[in-house]
């Protein structure tokens, strides 16, 4: 597994952008080695950021995204790569991962 979630801030204690393809960065971790990494997404285009986003990830090897709200478009994109998305909640990236891994743990 490694997840993908929007951040504003370059730290796993940050709270998760409520903007998904137009986030500050993305936070990639990988649980099983509790690696971190951080990407910034390609805010430029005017329209298809959504799209644009999840293949950017899915290009890093996502298979899972934690975000607040989606556009239409993401979501299909999201769908058609068979990604696994969960909704986030209010609260830092590490308690919105922690939730997601207990969660697919069962």
């Amino acid at each position: 597994m490694k997840i993908a979630i929007p951040v504003k801030e370059k730290t796993i204690n940050s709270i998760p952008d409520d903007r998904f393809a137009r986030a500050k960065f993305f936070l990639l971790y990988d649980p099983e080695t509790g690696s971190e990494e951080y990407v910034e997404p390609d805010n430029s285009v005017a329209h298809g950021a959504g799209p644009m986003a999840v293949n950017m990830l899915t290009k890093q090897g996502i298979d899972t995204i934690i975000a607040f709200h989606l556009g239409g478009n993401a979501i299909q994109a999201i769908e058609a790569a068979g990604v696994a998305f969960y909704e986030a909640f209010v609260g830092t990236a590490k308690e919105n991962i922690e939730a997601v891994i207990s969660r697919r743990k069962k």
